[in-house]
């Protein structure tokens, strides 16, 4: 396997949260820090985790657990959610994830663009319908690392 990224969890503060909260930092820059310098226009930056409490609807968190901890070799998994709504009805990042070895790789990294009828059917929506962002290189981790990290938060 050619080149392995390093993914971290840690608390910081955000563009637009005032408190601290977990974030995704992929080889020591923080992933809406990452989206933005590739995109700046795309409004990504200040973007938080969808993993961390702050997501109230019940439905959605169990969505967003179930793909996580999906046993699929590949998987559509909302990333990043706008910090003001912290739903996934607002802007999310995806990431088309494929299983592999030992290996968790991140294939295309996209903004989801799921239709309010598409959110009707459940969250089995997100993923559906996807803007990739092609200059966002693919990003490959550790397997092992990669979830002792994700289960901190």
């Amino acid at each position: 396997m050619g080149l392995v990224n390093k993914m971290a969890v840690v608390t910081m503060k955000s563009e637009y949260c005032k408190v601290e909260h977990h974030t995704i930092v992929i080889d020591g820059t923080p992933l809406d820090l990452l989206l933005h310098n590739y995109y700046p226009s795309n409004n990504l930056l200040g973007m938080i985790p969808t993993i961390i409490d702050w997501v109230y609807d019940l439905k959605e968190k169990e969505c967003i657990k179930g793909r996580f901890n999906s046993a699929s070799k590949e998987v559509v998994l909302p990333l990043l959610m706008c910090p003001d709504d912290c739903d996934l009805s607002c802007t999310v990042i995806v990431a088309n994830v494929i299983k592999a070895e030992g290996y968790i790789i991140w294939k295309q990294v996209g903004i989801d663009m799921s239709t309010r009828e598409d959110m009707l059917l459940g969250c089995e929506g997100i993923g559906s319908k996807v803007h990739w962002l092609d200059k966002i290189p693919q990003m490959t981790f550790e397997e092992e690392q990669y979830s002792s990290h994700l289960r901190k938060i």
